[in-house]
């Protein structure tokens, strides 16, 4: 991680002095990509002698544009309180949020609030940038009338945020990135400008877009090369696993993890010793968990890897899975001599899988793919 200057930091942590735990040092974790020099990129460092670093999100845009500009506000206003949502959307990012910031200001043009984004910090889906920023200047008037006021916020508000922004009878809404696969303003629906409510909001968009649009693309490159370095440096288990489908119910057994005590209801499966291929480890896991033998339909192989929490532990799998069919006459279940763990083999019917299963979506989803299989070839 690089190190920051402490001017850069008192930056960061401006509004951050009633919350200590998000007081930024040169000491606190951030990573970010190595190609990114955040001190560098948020400052231009040509500023004059004995000035404070000018933010090189306030530079002219030529793409800008001004439809339905409120009086007193600018082309220069836009620019410049966009560029202030844009270090705090930075701020957000630099606390493993998704970098989003918002700035509300007063009719006569002073912020009343401002906020980046909070939703893993709070734990809440209501943690949203704008959210945050409408409550604040809220408690600060005293009122949740927020009449001409104007919100800068750096990404296109959602459906939540949109209903917020009209509820509060805000004046003005500016926003920087477009949204298109959650936007509620313009890309996927006009909430603000609906005739049907009993408030409309006048909508600049696009100030600052390409910034804030590439301090959202960063955010989530780096959080994918982080899930790829991390993958790429697990150790996995081969495995191997089987749905068995008879008369519309599947084939497994019950567990408790000895550690938790939580329950389980496990498909037959487990490690792919030396010498044995993925469709032997089926069979043989089959017979010994559950007491039937079974034939692994081979071409119905699929492989996923996935970690799987068990024993205190974080096992990391690599498992493959098989549809299977009973080899044998069907008998009534019988009782096993297997791991302690194992509480007993039945079978559950199909229209509960979705419940059973729920414990983990890498499994729930390979038992429905496999029980799909199962059906189109019963048809």
């Amino acid at each position: 991680m690089p190190a920051f200057s402490q001017d850069f930091l008192n930056f960061l942590n401006a509004d951050s002095k009633d919350s200590p735990s998000l007081i930024l040092t040169n000491a606190t974790t951030i990573t970010f990509p190595s190609h990114v020099d955040l001190e560098s990129r948020m400052y231009n460092k040509e500023a004059p002698a004995g000035q404070p670093p000018i933010p090189l999100t306030r530079r002219a845009s030529k793409r800008y544009g001004v439809p339905g500009m409120s009086e007193g506000m600018g082309y220069e206003d836009d620019l410049k309180w966009m560029g202030r949502a844009l270090e705090l959307a930075w701020k957000a990012a630099l606390r493993g949020e998704v970098p989003v910031g918002a700035v509300l200001l007063s009719p006569e043009g002073e912020v009343l609030s401002e906020a980046g984004n909070l939703r893993e910090t709070l734990t809440s889906t209501l943690g949203h940038a704008e959210l945050a920023a409408i409550h604040r200047a809220s408690k600060k008037v005293g009122s949740w009338r927020l009449e001409d006021c104007t919100l800068y916020v750096t990404l296109e508000p959602c459906v939540m945020c949109a209903g917020a922004i009209q509820q509060a009878r805000i004046g003005r809404l500016v926003y920087g990135a477009r949204d298109p696969k959650g936007g509620a303003v313009q890309s996927l629906y006009r909430v603000l400008e609906d005739p049907r409510l009993n408030h409309q909001v006048e909508v600049t968009a696009g100030i600052l877009e390409k910034e804030c649009a590439e301090v959202l693309s960063d955010f989530f490159q780096n959080r994918r090369d982080e899930i790829k370095t991390e993958k790429s440096q697990k150790k996995y288990r081969r495995r191997a696993s089987v749905v068995v489908v008879h008369q519309g119910q599947i084939l497994g057994f019950h567990a408790v993890d000895p550690t938790s005590q939580a329950k389980y209801f496990f498909i037959p499966g487990g490690g792919i010793e030396n010498g044995e291929s993925p469709v032997m480890t089926a069979e043989r896991e089959t017979f010994e968990e559950t007491g039937y033998k079974i034939r692994v339909l081979e071409d119905s192989a699929f492989h996923r890897k996935y970690d799987f929490f068990w024993n205190g532990k974080v096992h990391h799998c690599d498992t493959v899975f098989y549809l299977g069919v009973l080899d044998e006459e069907w008998h009534p279940v019988r009782k096993v001599r297997d791991a302690d763990y194992h509480r007993g083999v039945a079978w559950i019917e199909l229209k509960t899988i979705d419940q059973v299963f729920a414990y983990d979506s890498n499994i729930l989803w390979a038992v429905r793919k496999l029980v799909k299989l199962a059906r189109r070839q019963r048809s």
